[in-house]
């Protein structure tokens, strides 16, 4: 499995992924090569089959094609985004009601932080927390 950081000709792929998320940022994928980095994780041929998107020490998304799931591709992306990165701890928001988003970052080693009032428009977030 491959992970390497993203390029401009991934941009297509990862917009078809950032569609799995449930609160998805179009204009943050638009900006990343200004304001965050981005990870894909490919295929055999070279194609993006997952992704973390990152500014600073806060991840903003993190997805992996169902069909690609249960690969460990998840915790390549995570670890190719820290190894990037300081020790300093990672933070990642996630919807109260996402419990399956919750539970992928839980595995990776997150733990709960803090309740982040109008995290999500008119709903909270969960800011989790993953320390070196």
């Amino acid at each position: 499995m491959t992970v390497r950081r993203g390029r401009p000709d991934d941009e297509h792929a990862v917009e078809s992924l950032q569609r799995l998320i449930s609160h998805p940022s179009p204009a943050l994928l638009d900006a990343w090569p200004a304001v965050g980095m981005l990870f894909v994780s490919v295929d055999d041929c070279d194609r993006p089959v997952g992704y973390l998107l990152g500014v600073g020490t806060h991840l903003t998304e993190l997805a992996v094609s169902v069909d690609a799931r249960r690969e460990g591709r998840a915790t390549a992306l995570l670890e190719a985004y820290r190894a990037a990165r300081s020790d300093a701890p990672l933070t990642v928001l996630v919807h109260p009601e996402n419990d399956g988003a919750r539970a992928c970052y839980e595995t990776l080693g997150f733990h709960r932080d803090d309740r982040i009032s109008g995290a999500f428009g008119s709903d909270d977030g969960i800011r989790l927390v993953l320390t070196p």
